[in-house]
């Protein structure tokens, strides 16, 4: 049981009772989780997307790489870059409520993290979360894209780990919010390239990876969760597939996601 296999049997079966029981769909109610490993508790809206987050991100580790003969040289790369004097710089593009950010917090633990997240209240919980890394995490308030633009979600009654964004009409006066290339999120962090990218942003990979693509060639991991699943015909990945088939990338997959080890020694 991952819960046991993760946190032990007196911390694992603590958790597992705690956070995995009904919770319903939508509610404002948070609570905090004592969760081995970090150094504040973690705080969770008592809604089947939090709930679901916390289980992918900290007990399944969906953005773990120790299992992959790949990891090995990034961890040199990251070594090598603290030897230089560089804080390498991983890029969470959607950060829900934080969770994926602390765990890169944890897992590189000398780098600085920049996540996106579009939805306000996700937002404010991502700030919340990350208060015992505010050093090392800048939380941005938008969406990735290719290019400058106001964006806005088109589904605000999907859940919240669910929001997907499109632009918003000209002469409109719809409210929104900015949106973040990785050359300016680079630029905030006066880096040529980021570290580690990590992306799920529920189809938006279409818009982000059809130009504006320099930082790919220079980027030691991008992490891609794969969901042309839910939106069947839309082609929201081909343009990620079209722009990194051109570099040297070893790709594995686990889970819903899609590691691409840049291969530095070609």
């Amino acid at each position: 049981m991952c819960f046991l296999r993760e946190f032990g049997i007196l911390h694992g079966l603590r958790l597992l009772f705690l956070v995995e029981r009904s919770v319903p769909q939508k509610s404002k109610k948070i609570k905090r989780y004592n969760v081995p490993g970090y150094k504040m508790p973690i705080l969770l809206r008592e809604t089947v997307s939090d709930h679901a987050t916390f289980w992918q991100c900290i007990v399944q580790r969906q953005y773990s790489v120790s299992a992959f003969p790949q990891s090995n040289r990034l961890i040199s790369a990251y070594q090598e870059a603290l030897d230089n004097g560089n804080v390498p710089i991983i890029i969470d593009c959607g950060g829900n409520i934080g969770l994926s950010a602390l765990y890169f917090a944890t897992l590189f633990p000398k780098s600085k993290i920049y996540s996106v997240e579009p939805n306000e209240e996700n937002f404010e919980m991502l700030k919340l979360n990350t208060i015992a890394v505010a050093d090392r995490v800048v939380a941005l308030r938008g969406g990735v894209w290719n290019k400058s633009d106001n964006l806005k979600i088109v589904n605000p009654e999907s859940g919240s780990a669910a929001f997907r964004v499109a632009p918003i009409a000209e002469n409109t006066n719809e409210d929104g919010f900015r949106t973040y290339t990785i050359g300016e999120i680079c630029a905030l962090a006066e880096v040529s390239a980021p570290f580690v990218v990590k992306i799920d942003i529920e189809g938006a990979q279409r818009n982000l990876f059809m130009s504006n693509t320099a930082w790919v060639c220079d980027t030691n991991l991008i992490m891609l969760e794969l969901d042309d699943w839910q939106m069947p015909w839309q082609g929201t990945t081909r343009p990620f597939f079209s722009c990194i088939s051109q570099h040297p990338f070893d790709y594995l997959i686990s889970g819903e996601t899609i590691f691409c080890f840049r291969d530095f020694g070609k």
